[in-house]
């Protein structure tokens, strides 16, 4: 832990989250703050639900697991919905990048078909999985939609971190 991150119990003097619904409320009047409020707000650059405390912003997903476990989490946290905002306890899970990324349910942004695993070749759609440190080919397709199928069934049996 850095010596400048809050504390697990600062944390719960300043601030009550309801693991049910994800929602951090404030709980010690402090400038600027009301009790009983929402803490943060969206974060539009990023998507992320953000807490500034003591002079300092985190993202609410990671103090969610500080507030649950007391500790910050070892690696990053995933949403296992995809949902950025949806900070439900039961929805986190800390996750290393391979995992997390496992779990990407958005095509990269420029991708041609606009969905996930599908790509052009020539006047075709071909889709690659990778797994197990290789790249799984999964073949040439005539729609953009058969492609981003396919990707999504060898995605659910290869790759362990997906939750789609």
């Amino acid at each position: 832990m850095r010596d400048d991150q809050i504390t697990a119990r600062r944390l719960r003097e300043l601030l009550h989250y309801d693991p049910a619904t994800g929602i951090f409320t404030n709980i010690a009047p402090r400038k600027k703050v009301v009790v009983g409020s929402v803490a943060g707000s969206l974060d539009a650059s990023t998507g992320y639900w953000m807490i500034g405390l003591d002079r300092r912003r985190y993202y609410a997903h990671r103090l969610a697991w500080l507030y649950m476990t007391g500790e910050w989490p070892a690696q990053l946290i995933d949403h296992l919905d995809g949902d950025r905002t949806n900070n439900v306890f039961a929805n986190l899970r800390d996750a290393e990048r391979a995992i997390n990324q496992q779990n990407m349910r958005r095509p990269l942004p420029g991708t041609a078909s606009g969905l996930l695993g599908a790509f052009k070749k020539r006047n075709k759609w071909t889709s690659n999985v990778r797994a197990f440190g290789q790249i799984i080919r999964l073949g040439t397709f005539d729609t953009a939609e058969e492609a981003h199928a396919a990707y999504l069934q060898a995605k659910r049996k290869y790759q362990p971190g997906c939750t789609i």
